[in-house]
């Protein structure tokens, strides 16, 4: 009976502790998230403002106390009669002129018809800026935005983890605790009776 009620009561504790966790690292990993889109946005704008060919944006994601450039590049894209021309002008990607990467990530912007977007087949966030005569597309590589987000939630799911614990051994030492006066044998919540004299 004492055994039950101390795993009861060690069981609740950990749902209800285990809920709220559960709901601050979830906040957390949204937080983080938008925060991490938010930066490549800025590097995003950044390119799309630079018109040197051999141009870096100052802006990336900061790692381990560094902060790491995101690769890029950008194209400028002619509509001449319904036949597209591209022409890369500029990034850390190289050799991508004339390739049959490049026309699928451009097949798959231009499907999108949207100003801004993913492509998550080759992990890309894109920028469209339409320039009147040309239209210029800017395009940053999401895998350090995901390797940064599981860096933060690896490192916060790990104190989750070590605060689990040590509230599973607090519970258990409560739990006995509580329970310890019922438990003793002869204590005042028991059903002992005096036993009667006898001459």
């Amino acid at each position: 009976m004492i055994r039950k009620l101390q795993i009861k009561f060690v069981a609740m504790c950990m749902i209800l502790v285990t809920a709220v966790l559960g709901v601050v690292f979830t906040a957390v990993f949204f937080s983080a998230k938008q925060n991490i889109e938010v930066i490549s946005h800025q590097v995003l704008q950044r390119v799309m403002e630079d018109d040197t060919p051999s141009g870096r944006p100052d802006l990336g994601l900061n790692r381990g106390g560094e902060d790491v450039l995101l690769p890029y590049f950008t194209v400028n894209l002619w509509d001449r009669s319904g036949i597209y021309e591209a022409f890369v002008t500029g990034g850390t990607y190289s050799n991508l002129q004339d390739t049959q990467e490049l026309q699928t990530i451009l097949t798959d912007c231009l499907q999108q018809n949207r100003p801004e977007g993913t492509i998550h087949s080759y992990g890309l966030r894109y920028l469209r800026r339409d320039y009147g005569l040309y239209e210029r597309i800017a395009f940053v590589d999401m895998s350090m935005e995901q390797a940064t987000l599981q860096e933060i939630m690896g490192s916060y799911l790990q104190i989750g983890l070590a605060a689990l614990l040590l509230l599973l051994g607090v519970s258990i030492l409560l739990a006995r605790w509580a329970t310890r006066p019922v438990a003793k044998p002869g204590s005042s919540s028991g059903s002992s009776f005096p036993t009667p004299l006898t001459s």
